[in-house]
């Protein structure tokens, strides 16, 4: 699988260590996904607009996200070529880009484990599970 011309265009806006990641892991993944509309970097506004609509828990200005540094990716799995929200693939996925990460020494976080501990989703406040974040 490769990236579609969209999604290579998001990605290009991010650090180069996001970049190397997701392009090995988009060969490697056995669900396809792409990186979401405003999931490479965000200006003050965007990221304020996510705020606001309750999909990010920083306000853009005075806490800003990682995504406004371009240290943070935000993917989605499509599926027979649509969009999916579903838990499953969004797992499979970050489980490949974390191998991917691992392979090359770059550490990661996942909107989807944020204290980085052995429990996944359950013990999070805020669940994102399309984030990925440098650390």
């Amino acid at each position: 699988m490769t990236f579609s011309i969209t999604s290579k265009n998001r990605l290009a806006t991010v650090n180069q260590k996001l970049q190397d990641i997701f392009n090995i892991a988009i060969q490697r993944t056995p669900v396809d996904f792409g990186i979401a509309f405003m999931g490479g970097l965000r200006t003050e506004d965007e990221q304020h607009e996510l705020f606001v609509s309750g999909k990010s828990t920083k306000d853009g200005y005075r806490n800003k996200s990682k995504h406004q540094l371009g240290d943070a990716v935000d993917f989605i799995p499509y599926i027979n070529g649509q969009y999916s929200f579903d838990m499953r693939y969004y797992l499979i996925i970050i489980g490949v880009i974390f191998a991917c990460a691992d392979e090359l020494g770059i550490k990661i976080r996942s909107g989807a484990n944020w204290d980085r501990d052995e429990t996944w989703i359950d013990d999070q406040n805020f669940k994102d599970f399309p984030h990925i974040e440098l650390i």
